[in-house]
């Protein structure tokens, strides 16, 4: 049987993943792995010590005794210290609790452990001018059907600034942003950038504390980068601190 085909968003993970410094062997956990368990798979031909977590049983069939069926909303029935690394993605945005969820991760990540997460990118300028036109951030471009919880559903998305302060007051330092990809049409909001970088440094100008003050020159610094800008999803990865 054919093995399903990576997404965009999965290939550009498997290209960083042997950038990461992962022994032979790892055990790495893809939650939520998604119905194909593509990503899953992957890691699982690379040498790694793949399992797959879904909230969905449909990976079961791919995975066997590597799939496990989690609700990612809740704590995970992992014992602590158990992962080398954990990838996820495209997932934080459909759970109820950002903070509950990356304590989860960082406690079952042994010291030192690894963090790869990647969610839509609503910090991109393309986002910020939709939702400047209709108050809905890109990849939420409409109203939620409020007739039943849907586990797809986009009720957490978060700007780049959120995701580092979530990280980093959960037990990770966020050590590196990148993009999973980037659409050309994104390009043409490049006009609104010059705006953006004067109305950050206006908005930080009032920071009085130095320590903070030096954070927030790091995160201006990222929020001006390509990544932000422009990347349809952020890549963040983070190591348990």
């Amino acid at each position: 049987m054919t093995p399903p085909e990576p997404t965009v968003i999965q290939r550009a993970v498997l290209e960083r993943v042997p950038t990461l410094g992962l022994p032979p062997g790892a055990r790495v956990l893809d939650a939520p792995c998604g119905g194909s368990a593509a990503l899953t798979l992957a890691l699982l031909e690379r040498g790694f010590n793949a399992l797959g977590a879904d909230v969905d049983q449909e990976a079961e069939a791919q995975l066997g005794k590597a799939f496990e069926r989690v609700n990612l909303d809740g704590p995970l029935p992992w014992q602590s210290q158990m992962f080398d690394a954990v990838i996820s993605t495209e997932g934080i945005e459909h759970l109820e609790n950002h903070f509950s969820f990356l304590r989860e991760m960082c406690r079952i990540l042994k010291p030192g452990g690894l963090l790869v997460l990647t969610t839509p990118n609503i910090t991109a300028l393309r986002s910020r001018v939709r939702f400047f036109g209709s108050g809905f951030f890109g990849r939420d471009s409409r109203p939620l059907n409020e007739t039943s919880r849907h586990p797809l559903h986009h009720i957490g998305l978060a700007t780049f600034s959120e995701l580092r302060y979530e990280l980093h007051m959960s037990g990770f330092q966020l050590i590196e942003t990148r993009h999973t990809h980037i659409k050309p049409v994104s390009y043409l909001y490049a006009i609104c950038a010059p705006w953006i970088w004067l109305y950050t440094k206006l908005a930080f100008r009032k920071e009085k504390d130095p320590a903070q003050r030096k954070r927030n020159e790091e995160i201006a610094g990222t929020l001006m980068s390509p990544s932000v800008l422009f990347g349809e999803c952020l890549m963040l990865v983070a190591r348990k601190a």
